[in-house]
């Protein structure tokens, strides 16, 4: 935090106090976070800095519950911040945005990946922050690349600003808040991913996957990862609509059962439970061979019991 950083921040006078969640992640760059906030309210009381045991892949502030924000506010990213700040609880965008963010209700998440040099990731945090901050449909996660190489990398992010919708479209540019929206309205469900998919479970509305995978007759490419999900909870929501397929769209089940069976090697004891319960709500008779071959190879005793149920579960429902 050079001179100007330091100024600015005091002369910053917001309209009320802030409250930001410290966000606690298993990561060598969480210490410079830590030290970033107590510098602030060194310099200025106006925002609490609040710890958060909350697990996250990524050291960073919580702005809102659906605004994560995994970047140092400095040189040209300062000043969009504390302009985002402003706007957490104010009323900034114009009608025609409003209504078109009231359209959405899928959830979406949006990674908007920026660098502290370019000129042009300052405009974009101004946008998005607003609009997220107005539609708590909008998940959305700013991302310093130069900060966090490894990560940029993983999601192929050769330049900034770059915006990615649902880790899957992209703008390398500016972006129109219509067209972004657009964009979002009119989304493939099936080409959901698994952080999107979570939020749905996490909202209640598994129902809504369940029909979804129906009317388009396709498991969502993110659906599979909810089955084997380290959450307990994100897998129980998914097992209810394993259940519902069982039941309601078996040969749409059916084409999970294979999927499964591939993924089952290797993970850990309740994930591959549940997996042999899953199975046994759509599995056929190969998926049943499957199983009765697994357990001679299984170890533990509850995952010999979770296999042998999965079989009665599949001959019940194959019994004429």
């Amino acid at each position: 935090m050079d001179k100007a950083d330091k100024k600015t921040i005091q002369n910053w006078t917001p309209p009320g106090n802030f409250n930001i969640s410290i966000l606690t992640a298993d990561h060598p760059e969480q210490e410079r976070f830590t030290r970033f906030a107590k510098a602030w309210t060194n310099l200025n009381s106006n925002i609490t800095w609040i710890p958060n045991k909350r697990e996250s892949d990524l050291p960073g502030f919580a702005l809102k519950e659906n605004i994560t924000y995994s970047a140092l506010p400095l040189e040209r990213e300062l000043a969009p911040f504390l302009s985002s700040l402003e706007s957490l609880g104010a009323n900034v965008l114009s009608q025609e945005i409003r209504q078109m963010l009231d359209r959405i209700e899928l959830p979406c998440e949006l990674t908007l990946y920026i660098a502290l040099q370019c000129p042009h990731c300052p405009a974009m945090v101004k946008t998005l922050i607003p609009m997220a901050a107005y539609c708590e449909k909008i998940g959305l996660h700013i991302i310093d690349g130069s900060l966090f190489r490894q990560k940029a990398e993983t999601d192929k992010v050769m330049a900034a600003p770059c915006l990615i919708l649902d880790k899957d479209f992209r703008w390398t540019e500016a972006v129109p808040e219509t067209e972004l929206i657009s964009m979002i309205l009119n989304r493939d469900p099936s080409r959901l991913g698994t952080s999107t998919l979570k939020n749905i479970i996490e909202a209640g509305d598994a129902e809504w996957i369940t029909k979804e995978m129906i009317k388009t007759g396709k498991i969502f490419d993110g659906f599979t990862g909810l089955l084997l999900h380290k959450t307990w909870s994100v897998r129980l929501g998914a097992m209810v609509v394993v259940e519902s397929l069982g039941e309601q769209a078996p040969d749409l089940g059916l084409k999970l059962a294979p999927i499964l069976m591939e993924r089952f090697e290797g993970r850990d004891i309740p994930i591959q439970g549940d997996i042999l319960y899953a199975l046994g709500e759509i599995g056929g008779l190969e998926t049943k061979a499957w199983i009765l071959q697994q357990i001679t190879h299984l170890s533990h005793e509850d995952l010999k019991d979770a296999a042998m149920d999965a079989v009665d579960a599949i001959e019940s429902r194959l019994a004429p």
